[in-house]
């Protein structure tokens, strides 16, 4: 009796540091592992279990406790065979979550786990207890019933539990004793084996060597291990037999790399957590599926169990497996396949077979999958090609944690990449969750919502993927043009071109940010370290927001992106764009004074230099163009030649274009259309005087580019330039993205000229880095060269479209080479690289464009060459001179030194506004002596005034190359302005006395001394070429009239020109008679080709009067009126038979029926008879007479032979 009585006795059960369990067998482990590794705060620390008695016995009371039930268990019969069946999915609701679990299924009759729990406690001397056995699958994020169902959801696709207990397990607390117990983990402390005669082997604590090796924190075990562990995971394929996906078996041989590898990424958003929102599943797949998003390799994140089974299912996989037949996963919704681990989760399809391997992060829910692909090279076949491919969705926000948690992420997937793939080419696709755009972050740190550190480290992210080999494909391909995404219609600052997130267009991004107001992130990207495999060739978005019936419809609140890469031999045969165009001396960063980086000084400095446009004068300037737009599409005005509808395309070009404009800018416009040059520029004029004085015909130019309208719009100079090309406006929405080989640029040289432009201007903005950088730096450049007397092309100096080449290359460069890039090195480099080229032997072009050096012939007389982008290639510095060369040289050297220079300041290095430009006094004092142009007008024309000025600017050129052949050594200088006597006329009066001045210095040296003879020669000589120079001016009779104007050329000390100030008044008043519209327009552009490719089709062509035989009689032909009356009123003919061919003013030849012919010249349609081309018959097109081949089948030609008896 005293044995029962000490086996009966009762043992408290109160410790939670031990527990009777029992422990899953390692088959169904794993899985269950996936779930809890996210959502089991108790993963790591405690297995996978079921829990028989918990709490359970003291420590010290554990061997007592494990004999007392073995000896129970002994004596029941068999226990070998207890079933477990658990697959019915439970919650337990807490204050501030759920745990999800399973339990057993509704339909067990005798509960395996109940007999044990009740033997158990019997042998403790304890009562059966109801008690709901359960295996934790993991605690929802909230009390929230949505996220409460997610889990459950996700647990519920879990595969049923079923398996035969072997053995209890009993568990122990292990922790340090000031450890709390929630950080303590469970040790195996022993176990008691259910099978008769069976010694089993001690279980493996696998639940905590999964995670590796423990993480110590001095003394204290850390709450878990480190947990989560690289492994290898399943590629699915899909079986089209069995319609269903199956895990993937390697196949031989491996399938040969395609010439060109397509990568696709896009976030697909899931927005709400439970019940999933599947309304834009459709949408998403229309997405994928489009011509714009298909690739070879898809990388999606934010899947979810519901959208996967939505997209991998039928009847959606019977076109998506025709794209993608390999993938990551598996749909859930299939009977044999687990959930998604996560709920948002990354997933890679592709077209090509891989192995996979997920790298896990520190934060839950996160990790990147690996997809390694191996093919064989298409001409090498023996040679294998091996890519790996990251998917990635970095942790969101901007915060301190945040920027940390990416910074962490991504650099141990970098570490996971250069310990496993070294040899391999690396493409990184995905959402990086970087914030790129400068605003938001000057902004979170005016707020104090991020540490300047924090700022420091999104920076330092960008260097160190940079260091790392990877180049982003958008970036590369922008500098290449060869990006074709959407720019938002907002102005964009820094880091927000090429967005994917964008809250001010984007509903559902708005709506997830909270506010339309948030700033374009450019979050998803496409990074790739080539290892001489691939390179990048084109990028693209797709997914952007659409309007349906005036609703946007928009699948996800991020676009999608995708890369298109050369692979193999194709990339090894493309040139290194790094090393183009950049001559003998590589392009280096250079580095400002560290005290140039403030760019609100900079932009204080140029706003006092008037180079920033205020808010009034770009509304003047919108509006000015607006106006000038809206008169020559003829919708201003009336007037018979606004009746006529010419379909015409208006672009700025030139500063305005580029946004780099000051107060002192003109508007540069071309008109494109169809008619012929001639005809643009009569309609243009006619309809521009109907709105005068708004807008006011200066004069006609005919530059080298062809003809040019100066006009004032609003006060507002305008150059007004045509193009004639038909195709281009007929197909002007696609023309900025149409590729520079397509057919519709075969036009003629003169069009092409034209259009050059605006092409290239279309180009440089597609392709800069940073639009905001360079229209700072432009205007830093602009201002320093107009200070130092260097900014005008006319006179061989740097003009707009200069400095827009060579600095655009220039920030193309150290984007590509350089880790990051600050406006003030911008400014140095470029300062540094152009006072270093090599002129004489190399040239200024773009290499990304280019791809190689352009062939051009370089004349000798042309010492600096910068050429553009689009044909015609022509050299933009054809006006150089050696002696011009040289003066930038020395201000280019100059500025570098100051820019670099310790402790200068943006105010130091303009000067100060208030002074005026102080580099004209010393410009004025630093030469021996001046070649002075002197030149007079009285007269009162506006447009003669400036046509004078222009043609006498254009001769200092040619007075300037005779000096420096004449007077080799001398530094020769021409300011690139006018000057006046300070005393001089006011600016009020009508007549004008000014003067040019080209500045000569003696070299310095004893080398270079002169003798007085030597001194005399050289005046002498000067004097000569003065004399001719003078003489050949006065003999141009078309450009100088003595009448009205007078030019005289001396040579003067600087005593005599100490009193010049700067003149910028206008010669003459704007004369309103003068007439512009001559009916001789012969010299306007010769455009015969575009004329004929755009004239109207007509069924008769009218013969060229070139062309006409001699043979023709040359007497004379009865008048057009006369036929007109014949036709009309001889009752034998039916005017309604007959059409009237005539020469309409604008476009060219034209018809009508003879019958709504206007001869009242107070009828609007009237037309003047001596316009009437021909009359033909309506039935069978034949003509009756015709003016220019002397034709005449109405009365005929002295033979009697009329129309009547052709009738006959």
């Amino acid at each position: 009796m005293a044995g029962d009585d000490e086996v009966s006795a009762s043992i408290s059960l109160n410790s939670h540091d031990t527990a009777l369990c029992v422990i899953l067998p390692a088959q169904h482990s794993e899985r269950i592992d996936q779930l809890r590794s996210l959502y089991d705060k108790a993963w790591g620390r405690w297995p996978p279990h079921v829990n028989i008695i918990y709490p359970f016995v003291n420590p010290e009371l554990l061997h007592q406790a494990k004999d007392r039930i073995q000896t129970k268990l002994s004596k029941i019969p068999d226990l070998t065979n207890l079933q477990v069946h658990l697959g019915k999915v439970g919650t337990f609701s807490h204050r501030d979550n759920h745990t999800i679990s399973l339990q057993e299924r509704d339909d067990v009759e005798l509960s395996s786990l109940e007999l044990l729990r009740t033997v158990a406690l019997e042998a403790l001397g304890r009562s059966a207890t109801p008690y709901t056995f359960h295996l934790t699958i993991g605690q929802s994020e909230d009390k929230s019933e949505s996220s409460r169902n997610f889990l459950a959801d996700k647990a519920q696709l879990l595969p049923k539990v079923d398996f035969v207990v072997p053995e209890l397990a009993i568990l122990i607390r292990e922790r340090a004793p000031t450890q709390p117990m929630a950080q303590s983990c469970m040790r195996l402390w022993g176990t008691i084996p259910l099978r008769k005669g069976l010694g089993l082997p001690m279980l493996p604590e696998f639940w905590l060597s999964s995670g590796g090796e423990r993480v110590s924190n001095g003394d204290l075990v850390q709450s878990h291990y480190v947990d989560r562990i690289v492994r290898c995971a399943t590629t699915y394929q899909y079986n089209h037999a069995l319609s269903k996906w199956s895990p993937y078996e390697r196949e031989r041989p491996l399938p040969v790399s395609p010439p060109h590898l397509r990568i696709s990424s896009y976030n697909v958003l899931i927005d709400s957590v439970h019940p999933p929102d599947q309304d834009r599943f459709p949408l998403l797949l229309k997405n994928l599926l489009s011509k714009v998003a298909m690739a070879d390799i898809l990388v999606l994140q934010e899947v979810s169990d519901h959208f996967l089974s939505y997209l991998l299912s039928e009847p959606q996989v019977a076109r998506l497996s025709q794209v993608y037949t390999y993938c990551t996963h598996a749909p859930p919704s299939q009977s044999d396949i687990d959930s998604l681990p996560s709920l948002r989760n990354v997933a890679i399809l592709s077209r090509f077979p891989f192995k996979w391997t997920i790298v896990p992060f520190s934060r839950r829910h996160k990790a990147a999958a690996i997809a390694r692909f191996q093919m064989r090279d298409s001409s090498e076949p023996s040679k294998i090609q091996t890519y790996a491919v990251a998917g990635i969705h970095l942790t969101c926000g901007l915060t301190d944690g945040s920027v940390a948690a990416k910074k962490t992420q991504l650099q141990n997937l970098m570490t996971y990449l250069e310990q496993n793939h070294p040899k391999d080419s690396w493409i990184i696709a995905g959402d990086f969750n970087l914030t790129t755009s400068t605003h938001t972050i000057d902004k979170a740190l005016s707020d104090m919502s991020i540490t300047q550190q924090t700022a420091s480290t999104l920076s330092g992210i960008e260097t160190r993927l940079r260091n790392a080999g990877f180049l982003d494909a958008w970036s590369v391909a922008r500098l290449s043009a060869l990006e074709s995404t959407y720019e938002a219609a907002v102005e964009l600052y820094d880091g927000e071109q090429g967005a994917t997130f964008n809250p001010m267009e984007n509903q559902l991004a708005a709506a997830i940010s909270g506010t339309s107001r948030n700033r374009p992130q450019r979050y998803d990207r496409i990074l790739m370290r080539s290892q001489g495999m691939l390179h990048i060739v084109a990028f693209n978005d797709f997914g952007r927001p659409e309007v349906v019936n005036g609703h946007q419809v928009v699948a996800s609140e991020h676009s999608g992106v995708r890369a298109i890469f050369a692979t193999a031999s194709q990339a090894q045969e493309r040139p290194s764009i790094s090393s183009l165009g950049l001559g003998d001396r590589l392009l280096e960063q250079e580095h400002a004074s560290s005290g140039l980086v403030d760019l609100a000084a900079l932009e204080e400095a140029l706003s006092a230099h008037n180079m920033i446009p205020s808010e009034e004068e770009r509304q003047g300037r919108k509006a000015a163009f607006a106006l000038l737009e809206t008169i020559l599409q003829g919708k201003v005005a009336p007037g018979p030649e606004n009746a006529i509808t010419v379909p015409f395309v208006v672009v700025p070009v030139g500063s305005y274009a580029l946004d780099v404009w000051d107060a002192g800018s003109d508007i540069d416009c071309l008109c494109i259309g169809r008619i012929s040059s001639k005809t643009f520029f009569q309609l243009a004029r006619q309809r521009i005087r109907r709105v005068a004085p708004h807008v006011r015909l200066i004069r006609r130019v005919d530059a080298n580019s062809g003809t040019m309208l100066e006009l004032t719009v609003n006060g507002i100079n305008v150059d007004l330039q045509y193009c004639p090309a038909a195709q281009i406006v007929e197909r002007w929405s696609d023309v900025p993205t149409l590729d520079r080989s397509d057919p519709i640029f075969n036009l003629s040289m003169l069009s092409l000229r034209k259009l050059k432009p605006f092409r290239d201007i279309t180009f440089i903005k597609r392709s800069l880095p940073s639009l905001h950088a360079f229209q700072l730096a432009y205007r830093c450049i602009k201002l320093w060269a107009v200070q130092h007397g260097i900014y005008s092309s006319k006179f061989g100096y740097l003009g707009g479209i200069h400095i827009t080449l060579m600095l655009a290359r220039v920030c193309k460069y150290l984007t590509q080479d350089a880790s990051t890039v600050t406006l003030p090195d911008i400014l140095a480099t470029f300062f540094h690289h152009y006072a270093n080229f090599d002129w004489k032997n190399e040239i200024v072009y773009d290499g990304f464009f280019h791809q190689k050096v352009p062939r051009y012939q370089r004349s000798a007389k042309e010492p600096m060459v910068v050429l553009g982008y689009h044909s015609p290639n022509s050299n933009v510095a054809h006006t150089s001179t050696g002696a011009g060369l040289s003066i930038i040289g020395e201000e280019l050297h100059e500025a570098y030194q100051r820019l670099t220079q310790d402790g200068m300041t943006w105010t130091q290095f303009f000067g100060p506004s208030e002074s005026g430009n102080v580099f004209v006094p010393r410009f004025l004092t630093s030469h021996d002596s001046f070649a002075k142009i002197d030149l007079q007008y009285w007269g009162k024309s506006l447009a003669k005034g400036k046509g004078l000025v222009g043609w006498i600017e254009s001769r200092c050129l040619l007075l300037l190359v005779e000096i420096s052949k004449a007077i080799l050594g001398y530094k020769i200088q021409i300011w690139p302005a006018r000057f006046r006597h300070r005393d001089s006329a006011s600016e009020l009066s009508a007549e004008f006395e000014v003067c040019y001045l080209i500045g000569l210095s003696r070299p310095t040296g004893p080398e270079f001394s002169l003798s007085g003879e030597e001194k005399e020669s050289a005046r002498s000589t000067l004097e000569n070429i003065i004399v001719r120079f003078v003489s050949q001016l006065r003999r141009d009779e078309k450009n100088y009239d003595e009448s009205t104007s007078c030019v005289a050329v001396s040579l003067v000390k600087p005593s005599e020109v100490a009193d010049l100030v700067l003149d910028s008044r206008d010669w003459g008043d704007y004369d309103t008679e003068e007439d512009l519209d001559s009916d001789s327009d012969d010299d306007l552009d010769d455009d015969t080709e575009e004329n004929a490719q755009s004239a109207t089709t007509l069924p008769y062509q009218p013969h060229n009067a070139k062309s006409v035989p001699n043979n023709i009689p040359k007497s004379k032909l009865r008048p057009a009126s006369d036929v007109l009356s014949r036709l009309r009123w001889d009752p034998s003919l039916d005017p309604s038979d007959y059409i009237v061919g005539y020469e309409d003013r604008f476009l060219g030849p034209k018809e009508m029926p003879l019958d709504r012919w206007k001869s009242d010249v107070s009828e609007d349609e009237f037309i003047p008879m001596h316009r009437v081309l021909w009359f033909r018959r309506k039935g069978n097109g034949e003509v009756v007479w015709d003016r220019r081949a002397r034709n005449d089948k109405v009365f005929g030609r002295g033979v009697g032979w009329d129309v009547k008896e052709a009738d006959a």
